[in-house]
């Protein structure tokens, strides 16, 4: 196996859909996934795993259930603890993430049906 550098900012250029996240990296168990961030997501949580979020471009807002919003911009991030119930909103035009979470994890949690479900591609 080659080991190479990874450019967020080339990964992100690669696509344009919004809240459909792209694995460009497994860590172990985990996927390392970008994601471009558009208006609003769906309310739901993981019940089994922690999520995390790390913001590269814009401003993100994500709404927590039972307490104030957490505001990230570029190079801060924050962890949702499983089972905490959560929507990202973007807060600017263009908002870049990166995910870290457990191979496997559904995008929307809780809430499988949502027209936001995505099924992961590689980058």
């Amino acid at each position: 196996m080659t080991v190479t550098a990874i450019s967020l900012a080339d990964k992100h250029a690669q696509f344009k859909d919004v809240w459909s996240p792209k694995r460009v990296a497994k860590l172990d168990n985990y996927e390392i996934k970008l994601a471009k961030a558009q208006g609003s997501f769906d309310w739901h949580a993981h019940t089994d795993e922690d999520e995390f979020f790390m913001v590269t471009r814009g401003i993100l807002e994500i709404e927590v259930e039972g307490q104030d919003s957490v505001i990230l911009g570029p190079g801060e991030m924050c962890v949702i603890p499983k089972g905490v119930r959560h929507r990202p909103v973007a807060k600017t035009e263009k908002v870049h993430l990166m995910l870290i979470e457990k191979a496997g994890v559904v995008n929307t949690g809780d809430n499988p049906d949502s027209d936001l479900t995505q099924t992961i591609e590689d980058l």
